[in-house]
C-alpha cells in the first residue's frame, strides 16, 4: 500500500511573511512543536478539517528543555521545496521533510521535535558550526530518534511486517546474541565456533524450511526488504551519528514502524539465510557429489539471496558501529537499548576507525553520501574518542577548501601514530587537488587494504619492540609545506616487473563463469612472476624468504594475499583449505580448455573453489609485481617499475612510493609483499639500523 500523496498549503507563500531567525545564546538550541492534524475548539477551522502543517519554533537552554524526539532523515532535493507554517510565518522545507512531518504529526496532540533543517539556521555558518558541535548531545538526550525512510511503496508495508515478525521470532528464541558472537568470533576459537554453528543451524532450520517451501514468496519479500534497507537514507553520512548515539530508535516507512532491536535481529536473518540454506541442503543430499537438479535450483536460490543481502552493507555497518558504541556506553556486552547518560571516556572508537568503518567498502561499491563533503569528517567528530587529542573541530568557513580540511585531518591522524590511515589513500575517484598521501573521502568507494581493515588484520609488517623504535622530535617530523608529511621507515626493495591489472567486475565479482578468463590471466601472471623469483634464487643463492613454505606456496597464496575465508565471512591466514580452492580452480580452468563445447562443463559449486574466488575478489584493483631482490606481491593498479617498497614505522602494511625530482615521494598505495607481512624483514634490525625519512607530497 502506497502512502497518500501530501497536499501542501500553497497559499502560504503569498499570505504570510517569511520566517526570520533570531540569534541563539550560548548553549541554546531550538525545538519545533508540531501542531496536531485536527483543530480544537480554539482553532478557526471546521470540525474534522485537516489543518496545514503548522509549528512553533522556540529556543531553549540545553540544560532546560522539554522532552523531544530527534528526526533522522534525508533532506532530498533542495531545489524542490514546499511551505509550512513556523511561528505563523512561511518556512520552506523539502518535499521529503514535508512528507515526514505529515506522517509523524498526531491527530489531536502536539509533537516536540528537533530537526536540523529547521532548528539550525542553515544560512549562518557560525551558528551551524556551533550547533554541529552539539549534535551528538542533542540526539543522545532525545526520547528517541525517528528514522524516516520515506514514503511507502507497493510491498514495503508487507516487507516491514515480515521483518517485524522474523526479528521478533529471533529475539524470542534468544538467538540474537549467539549470532552476534558467531559473526565476530576470532579465528582461533574453533570449538566455540562449532558450538555456535550447531546451535544456529538447529534454531534456523524452521526458517530455512519456510523459505525453501515457497522460494518465489521468499525472494519477493527478500528483494523488497533489501530495497527498504538500501534506500538513500542509509547512505547519508549524518545519520551515522544520529543512529549510533540515540538511546532509542524507531524506524518509519510511510505509516509503518519497527524498533531498532527488532530490525537488527531481522537483518541478521537476511545475512544468514542464504548460507544456512546451502548448509541445510548440503546436509540433506549428503554432499556435493550427490548434486541433483532440485538441489542445484535451491543452491542458486540461496546464492541469489546472498547476493541481494550484500545490498544492505551500509545498513549493517551502521548497526554494527551503533551496537559497539551503545555496549561501551552501558559497560555491558548485551544489545539492550541503553538509557544511561554517562559517556564512554577512554573506550569507544578513534576517528580513523569511524571513518574507515563507514567509508571503506568490501569488493563492491557502497558509500555514505553528504551534501557538504566536509561532513564526512565533521559528522563523526562527536563520537570519536580522540577528537580532543587530534585537535579537529567542525569548520564551515568557506575560505578553507575541503582538501585543506582533509589534509589537516589526515596529518593529525597519521601524526598520532595511526600510520595506516595512509592505506585509505587510493586512486579511484580522487580529486586532483589533494596531496597523494591524503585519503579522499569524497571518493565513491574506498577498498579495504589487503581485504581487511588494519585492526581486523593479522598483518604486522613493521613489527619491532617499542624500545627498538626511535621517538620522533618535532625537528625531524615538522614540514613547513602544508601539503607534505615526513615519515620514517625502511626501504625494502624496488619494483622490477609489473603484471596485468586485476579488476574483476564490481557487480558479478569472481563467482560466475564469465570471470574465469580474467582469473586465468591473474593466476598465470603470478605463477610466471613466482618462477622468475625462483630463478633469481638459483642465480644469487640468496633466499629472501625466512622459510621454504613461503617460496613453495607463493603462487597459491599471493593471489589472495595469504588469506582464506572460513565460516560465514571470517578471514584467517591461508592454509590447506585455500590451497585446495586454488587447485580446484586451476583444474576447472584446465577442464574448460579441454572441452570442445564449454557449456558441457557444469557450474563450479565446489565450496573450497567458491571460497577462493571470494578471496580473489577482496584483492581487486591490484596488479602483481616482482622486485629486484625477488619479492612477489600485489601493488596498486597504477604502480610502475622503479617504485619503492617501504615499511613505515608502526604500519601493518607495506607501502609503495615513487620518488620525484625534488627528492620527495608521491604516495602510490598499500601493498601485499609475500614473506614480510609478519615482521620477517625486521627480525634482524636494531634501533635505527637503516631507518630513513621519507617526505611525502
Amino acid at each position: 500500500m502506497s502512502s497518500v500523496p501530501f497536499q501542501p498549503d500553497t497559499n502560504l507563500t503569498t499570505s504570510r511573511m517569511e520566517y526570520k531567525y533570531s540569534p541563539l545564546k550560548v548553549n541554546e538550541f531550538r525545538l519545533l512543536t508540531l501542531h496536531p492534524r485536527y483543530p480544537d475548539s480554539h482553532d478557526n477551522a471546521s470540525p474534522g478539517e485537516d489543518l496545514p502543517i503548522s509549528c512553533t519554533l522556540i529556543p531553549y537552554s540545553r540544560n532546560q528543555s522539554p522532552p523531544y524526539k530527534a528526526l533522522s532523515y534525508t533532506w532530498g532535493d533542495a531545489s524542490n521545496k514546499v511551505p509550512i507554517r513556523v511561528n505563523d510565518s512561511t518556512f520552506e522545507v523539502t518535499t521529503n521533510l514535508y512528507a515526514a512531518l505529515e506522517h509523524i504529526r498526531e491527530d489531536t496532540s502536539a509533537v516536540t521535535l528537533w530537526i536540523d533543517a529547521i532548528c539550525i539556521n542553515q544560512l549562518d555558518d557560525s551558528e551551524k558550526t556551533e550547533q554541529v558541535k552539539m549534535m551528538r548531545e542533542i540526539y543522545d538526550s532525545s526520547e528517541h530518534a525517528r528514522a524516516w525512510l520515506g514514503l511507502a511503496e507497493d510491498g514495503t508495508d508487507h516487507a516491514l511486517e515480515e521483518l517485524n515478525r522474523i526479528g521478533s521470532l529471533l529475539i524470542a528464541k534468544e538467538l540474537v546474541e549467539p549470532i552476534k558472537e558467531f559473526f565476530k568470533l576470532p579465528a582461533d576459537q574453533v570449538e566455540r565456533y562449532q558450538v555456535l554453528e550447531s546451535m544456529i543451524k538447529e534454531e534456523f532450520a524452521p526458517l530455512v524450511a519456510e523459505a525453501v517451501e515457497d522460494t518465489s514468496r521468499t525472494m519477493s519479500f527478500y528483494t523488497k526488504a533489501c530495497e527498504v534497507l538500501s534506500r538513500e537514507y542509509w547512505k547519508r553520512v549524518w545519520i551515522v551519528q544520529e543512529i549510533i548515539v540515540s538511546p532509542q530508535i524507531v524506524i518509519q516507512c510511510g505509516k509503518t514502524t519497527i524498533d531498532f532491536p527488532t530490525l537488527y535481529a531481522s537483518i541478521l536473518y537476511i545475512l544468514l539465510l542464504g548460507t544456512q540454506i546451502i548448509s541445510w541442503q548440503m546436509g540433506k543430499i549428503g554432499g556435493i557429489q550427490n548434486l541433483d537438479e532440485e538441489s542445484s535450483r535451491i543452491f542458486h536460490f540461496a546464492i541469489e539471496l546472498v547476493t541481494n543481502g550484500g545490498s544492505v552493507s551500509n545498513t549493517t555497518k551502521l548497526f554494527g558501529v551503533r551496537l559497539r558504541y551503545q555496549q561501551e556506553l552501558s559497560g555491558s556486552s548485551g544489545s539492550s537499548e541503553s538509557s544511561q547518560t554517562s559517556k564512554p571516556t577512554t573506550s569507544g572508537s578513534s576517528l580513523f576507525e569511524l571513518l574507515a568503518r563507514l567509508h571503506v567498502t568490501g569488493a563492491t561499491k557502497a558509500y555514505c553520501g553528504a551534501t557538504n563533503p566536509r561532513d564526512r569528517i565533521f559528522s563523526l567528530l562527536g563520537m570519536a574518542n580522540d577528537q580532543s587529542r587530534l585537535g579537529i573541530e567542525p569548520d564551515y568557513d568557506q575560505s578553507r577548501t575541503c582538501s585543506e580540511i582533509y589534509t589537516h585531518a589526515a596529518r593529525a591522524i597519521i601524526g598520532s601514530g595511526q600510520v595506516d590511515f595512509l592505506s585509505l589513500s587510493q586512486p579511484q575517484g580522487r580529486e586532483p587537488d589533494l596531496p597523494s598521501w591524503v585519503p579522499d573521502l569524497r571518493a565513491e568507494w574506498i577498498l579495504r587494504p589487503c581485504g581487511q581493515l588494519p585492526w581486523d588484520s593479522s598483518f604486522k609488517a613493521f613489527h619491532l619492540s617499542p624500545e627498538s623504535v626511535n621517538s620522533r622530535t618535532p625537528a625531524e617530523t615538522d614540514i613547513l609545506i602544508p601539503s607534505q608529511i615526513r615519515l620514517f621507515g625502511y626501504q625494502v626493495d624496488i619494483i622490477e616487473e609489473i603484471g596485468r591489472p586485476w579488476t574483476p567486475h564490481y557487480i558479478d565479482g569472481c563467482s560466475g563463469e564469465s570471470s574465469l578468463p580474467a582469473i586465468s590471466d591473474y593466476l598465470a601472471d603470478i605463477k610466471s612472476i613466482c618462477a622468475k623469483s625462483d630463478a633469481k634464487l638459483a642465480e644469487t643463492q640468496h633466499d629472501i624468504y625466512s622459510n621454504d613454505t613461503d617460496r613453495l606456496l607463493a603462487s597459491k597464496r599471493v593471489p589472495v594475499a595469504d588469506q582464506e575465508e572460513y565460516g560465514t565471512g571470517f578471514i584467517r591466514r591461508a592454509g590447506k583449505d585455500s590451497d585446495e580452492g586454488y587447485d580446484h580452480i586451476t583444474q576447472h580452468l584446465v577442464d574448460i580448455q579441454a572441452q570442445a563445447t564449454p557449456t558441457l562443463v557444469r557450474d563450479d559449486m565446489n565450496p573450497r573453489g567458491m571460497s577462493y574466488r571470494n578471496m580473489l575478489g577482496w584483492q581487486r584493483d591490484r596488479r602483481p609485481f616482482l622486485s629486484e631482490n625477488g619479492y612477489v606481491g600485489l601493488a596498486p593498479p597504477h604502480a610502475q617499475v622503479g617504485d619503492v617498497i617501504v615499511l613505515l614505522e608502526n604500519a601493518k602494511f607495506p607501502y609503495i612510493l615513487r620518488q620525484v625530482s625534488d627528492g620527495t615521494y608521491n604516495f602510490i598505495g598499500e601493498a601485499y609483499v609475500h614473506g614480510i607481512m609478519y615482521g620477517e624483514f625486521l627480525t634482524e634490525k636494531t634501533k635505527g639500523d637503516g631507518l630513513k625519512g621519507f617526505t611525502l607530497s
